[in-house]
C-alpha cells in the first residue's frame, strides 16, 4: 500500500498543529509493512537503484576482488580452493576431507578430458558444410555472373531445428575468421516486422546493446559516425556510416535467417528488397536455414525477389549423426571414465527423439550424470588411479557400504552357490581381503569393458544388424551381447559373400574404431585372425574347385538356391512343395567352414550384462531419478504440492498442523489457491475476499488479522496466483476474476 501526500497541503497542517506532526510526513511516498507497523518507512538510500555502467574485465575483477576484501592476485588462489571444496563430506559427514577432496579432483580429471573429444566431434561434425559455405561467400564478391545480386546460401538443416544452432554458431565463427565480415543471427521470434528486424542487423553489427537490454518499439538514437551524427537505430544509413569508419575495410554484413519458413513472406521481400538496394555501399550476404526443400521456400517468394539472389544448396549432417558420433565418443568410448546405464542410456536417447532436443541439451545431461555420481556417491572415490587412491583413504564406512550393495550380495551368493565357502566368508569377515579384491575389480572393469567395445565393434563391422550403434550399445548393457541375431544372416551368405565378411572382421581387429578411440588388437588375437584366414582360403579354394567343375556357384543347406519348388499334380490338383537340392562336395565342405566360422564368432563375440559385475555401481551410473526431475521437470505438480502441502518445503511448524486443509496459519496465496479450487471458471472477487476474511480475521480462533492488514495480504496473494497463470482478468466482468487451465 503506497500513500501519497501534497507537500502544500502537509505545511498547512503543520503550521496550524505542529503536533500533528509525524516521522513520515517529510517523505512523499512510503512503504506500508504490515507486519513492522505503520511508521516503518524504506531508506531513500537503499530504493535508489544502482547505476550501471561499462567497465572492463580487469577493473571488474580487480573491483569484486576489493569489495570481497581479498587482494587481486590472491582471487584465483581464493577462487581454486573455494571450487575444490565444493563437495560435501557424505556418510553424514564422516567423510574424510581428503576423500571428498579425491571425488572432486577425479571429476575435475575426467570432464574435460571428455568435454575436449565432444568439441572435437561437434568441429568435425559440419566441417565440410562449413568450409563450402565459407568458400561461397568468400567467391561470390569476385563473381563476374553475380552482378548486383545478394550472395544467398540454402542449407539444408533438415526437420531437427533444435540441430540448427550448433550449425550457425560454428557458421558465425568460421565464416567471421574466412571472410573478415559481421555475422547477425535472426530468428523469426526476434525479429517480427520489419523495424524490429533492422534494429537486430545494425545492433549486432556495430555490437550495440540497446539501453534497457532489449528490442522495444521506441526508437532511439545512436552515434555510429565519424562526425558523432546520430542515426535511428533501424536506419541502414546508420551502419553504412560505422563500417565506413572502422580500421578494416570490409564492408561485408552476413545475416542468418535460421528458420527462415517461420518468417513472413512480406518481411523477408521487404528485407531482402531493402538489402539489395544497399547492395552498393553495404555487401550484403543472407543465409537461409531451410527444413523442408528450395523449392518450397522459393515459392513462398515473389518472383522479382527471386531474381534478386545469387543462390547456391548445401547439404548438412544430419543430427541423428552427430549424436552417434558424440555417443561414440563421451559415452562408449574407452576415454570415459564414468559408464552410464542402460536405464538412463533409454530415456536420453528417446528424449532426443521423441521430443527433438538438441545436441547441446544431450552434452549437458551427460554431464548432469557425472556431476550426480561424483557428487553423491561416496564409492566414486574408486574412480581414482592408483597413486591417489591409497589404503588410508578407504574408511570404515567404504567398505560397510561396499558391502550393502546389490552386486556385492549378489557376488557373495554366487560364490556360496560354487561351493567358495571360504570366499564369500572372507569378504564378509575380512576387510584387507575385501580390499585387494576391490583393486582386483579394477583390471577386471577394464577388461569387461574392452571385450564389450571389441564385440560391438566386430557386430557392426560384419553389416549384418540391423539398428543403430547406440540401441546395441544400450542393449549389450541391460542383457548382454552374443552373436544369435546374426547367426541365420551368416549362414545365409553366398560363397563370395563369407571371404568379404572375413576381409571386414580382419581389418576391424587391425584397426579399430577411432570413433571409439578403441586401437587395434591384432597382437592379441593372433589365434583369431589365423582361424579367420584359414576359413577364407578354404572357402576360396571350394569355389575354384566348383569353377572348375562347371558349377556356377557354391551353396550350402542354408542358402536360399538349395531350396527346390516341386510341382506335383494329383487328381487334376496341383500340389507345391519344397524340397532340398541335390548338394556337391564342394557344397558340403563350405556349409562345414561356414558352420566353423559361426562357432568361431560365437566364442569371441560376447558381453555380459554390466549389472551382473561386482562392484558396478562404483563405476556406472544409472539412476533416472534425478535426470528425469531436473530434464524432465513437472512444474504444475510442483507448484500445486507446494500450495497445497508448503510444510514440505518451508519446515515450519505453523504449516505442519494444517496437513493439506484450511487453516489461518498457511500462507496467504496457499489459502487463496485452495480457495480458488472450490470455485467455477470464474471467481467474485468480493466472495473470495469475504471467504478468505472469515478464515484469517479478528474472529478467527488463531487470534486472527485486522482487515487493513488482511486486505493488504489478500492481494499480494491474488497478485502470486496472477503470476503463476492461475487467474487472469475476465472480460466478461469486471468484479470477477476467469481461471486459467494451467499445467495441472
Amino acid at each position: 500500500m503506497v500513500k501519497v501526500t501534497s507537500p502544500f497541503k502537509m505545511a498547512e497542517t503543520h503550521d496550524d498543529n505542529p503536533a500533528l506532526f509525524e516521522d513520515d510526513d517529510h517523505r512523499a511516498v512510503y512503504i506500508f509493512n504490515p507486519r513492522a507497523g505503520h511508521n516503518t518507512s524504506l531508506p531513500q538510500e537503499k530504493t535508489r537503484p544502482v547505476k550501471k555502467r561499462r567497465v572492463s574485465s580487469n577493473r571488474a575483477s580487480a573491483s569484486a576482488a576489493d569489495h570481497a576484501g581479498v587482494a587481486p592476485d590472491a582471487e584465483g588462489e581464493t577462487q581454486t580452493t573455494t571450487t575444490a571444496a565444493a563437495f560435501s563430506q557424505l556418510f553424514g559427514g564422516k567423510e574424510s576431507v581428503e576423500a571428498a577432496g579425491l571425488r572432486r579432483q577425479v571429476f575435475d580429471t575426467a570432464w574435460p578430458v571428455l568435454e575436449g573429444r565432444i568439441k572435437n566431434v561437434l568441429r568435425e561434425a559440419n566441417r565440410t558444410t562449413l568450409e563450402d559455405v565459407s568458400s561461397f561467400v568468400r567467391d561470390a564478391e569476385g563473381d563476374a555472373t553475380r552482378g548486383t545480386r545478394i550472395p544467398a546460401g540454402f542449407i539444408i538443416t533438415g526437420p531437427n531445428i533444435a540441430s540448427q544452432d550448433l550449425l550457425f554458431e560454428q557458421l558465425s565463427e568460421a565464416l567471421g575468421k574466412a571472410t573478415q565480415a559481421r555475422f547477425v543471427r535472426l530468428r523469426a521470434a526476434g525479429a517480427p516486422n520489419l523495424k524490429a528486424a533492422l534494429k537486430k542487423v545494425i545492433r549486432d553489427a556495430t555490437a550495440q546493446v540497446s539501453p534497457d537490454g532489449g528490442d522495444g518499439d521506441e526508437d532511439t538514437e545512436v552515434a555510429l559516425g565519424r562526425d558523432g551524427r546520430k542515426y535511428l537505430d533501424y536506419d541502414l544509413e546508420g551502419l553504412h556510416a560505422f563500417l565506413g569508419v572502422q580500421q578494416d575495410s570490409s564492408r561485408r554484413v552476413i545475416v542468418a535467417f535460421e528458420d527462415s519458413e517461420a518468417f513472413e513472406s512480406s518481411l523477408l521481400t521487404d528485407l531482402l528488397g531493402l538489402f539489395h538496394s544497399w547492395q552498393g555501399r553495404i555487401q550484403f550476404s543472407v543465409l537461409f536455414g531451410i527444413a523442408t526443400s528450395v523449392e518450397l521456400f522459393q515459392a513462398r517468394l515473389l518472383k522479382s525477389t527471386a531474381r534478386q539472389l545469387f543462390g547456391a544448396k548445401f547439404d548438412v549432417v544430419q543430427a541423428d549423426l552427430v549424436l552417434d558420433n558424440v555417443f561414440k565418443s563421451a559415452i562408449a568410448g574407452t576415454q570415459a571414465t564414468l559408464r552410464l546405464g542402460p536405464t538412463l542410456l533409454g530415456s536420453l536417447l528417446d528424449r532426443q527423439r521423441d521430443q527433438v532436443a538438441g545436441i547441446r541439451l544431450f552434452i549437458s545431461s551427460i554431464k548432469y550424470a557425472y556431476m550426480c555420481h561424483f557428487y553423491a556417491n561416496p564409492l566414486s572415490v574408486l574412480l581414482a588411479d592408483e597413486k591417489s587412491l591409497t589404503r588410508q583413504l578407504l574408511q570404515p564406512e567404504h567398505l560397510q557400504a561396499v558391502r550393502t550393495l546389490d552386486s556385492f550380495k549378489a557376488h557373495v551368493e554366487a560364490a556360496v552357490d560354487a561351493r567358495q565357502l571360504n570366499h564369500a566368508q572372507l569378504l564378509v569377515e575380512d576387510d584387507g581381503y575385501l580390499v585387494r579384491q576391490m583393486v582386483e575389480q579394477r583390471q577386471k572393469k577394464q577388461d569387461y569393458l574392452m571385450q564389450l567395445l571389441r564385440s560391438l565393434h566386430l557386430l557392426i563391422s560384419m553389416d549384418l544388424v540391423p539398428g543403430r550403434f547406440t540401441d546395441l550399445y544400450v542393449a549389450a548393457l541391460a542383457g548382454g551381447l552374443d552373436l544369435t541375431p546374426t547367426i541365420d544372416g551368416i549362414k545365409r551368405l553366398g560363397a563370395n559373400d563369407v571371404p568379404a565378411l572375413i576381409n571386414r572382421l580382419l581389418t576391424a581387429i587391425r584397426t579399430g574404431s577411432p570413433d571409439l578411440d578403441l586401437p587395434g588388437w591384432e597382437d592379441e588375437a593372433e589365434e583369431l585372425i589365423s582361424s579367420l584366414c584359414e576359413i577364407r582360403d578354404e572357402i576360396e579354394a571350394l569355389a575354384e574347385q566348383a569353377q572348375q567343375k562347371g558349377q556356377q556357384a557354391l551353396k550350402s543347406k542354408f542358402t536360399a538356391q538349395s531350396k527346390v519348388l516341386r510341382t506335383t499334380v494329383v487328381a487334376q490338383k496341383v500340389q507345391l512343395s519344397q524340397d532340398t537340392a541335390k548338394l556337391t562336395d564342394e557344397d558340403k565342405a563350405f556349409g562345414k567352414a561356414v558352420d566353423a566360422l559361426v562357432d568361431l564368432l560365437t566364442h569371441h563375440i560376447y558381453s555380459d550384462p554390466v549389472d551382473s559385475l561386482f562392484l558396478h555401481e562404483a563405476w556406472a551410473y544409472d539412476a533416472e531419478a534425478p535426470y528425469r526431475d531436473v530434464f524432465v521437470p513437472r512444474p504444475g505438480t510442483t507448484f500445486e504440492r507446494a500450495l497445497t502441502r508448503p510444510h514440505a518445503y518451508l519446515g515450519c511448524e505453523c504449516c505442519s498442523k494444517a496437513n493439506g486443509a484450511l487453516s489461518a496459519t498457511l500462507p496467504m496465496t496457499c489459502i487463496l489457491y485452495q480457495l480458488y479450487l472450490e470455485t467455477g471458471s470464474l471467481v467474485n472477487v468480493a466472495d473470495l475476499w469475504s471467504a478468505y476474511y472469515a478464515l484469517v480475521g479478528e474472529d478467527s480462533e488463531d487470534g486472527g488479522l485486522g482487515e487493513r492488514e488482511a486486505l493488504v495480504q489478500f492481494y499480494r496473494g491474488l497478485a502470486e496466483l496472477r503470476l503463476m497463470g492461475c487467474v487472469k482478468n475476465s472480460k466478461k466482468k469486471a468484479d470477477h476474476v476467469a481461471k486459467v487451465k494451467w499445467l495441472l
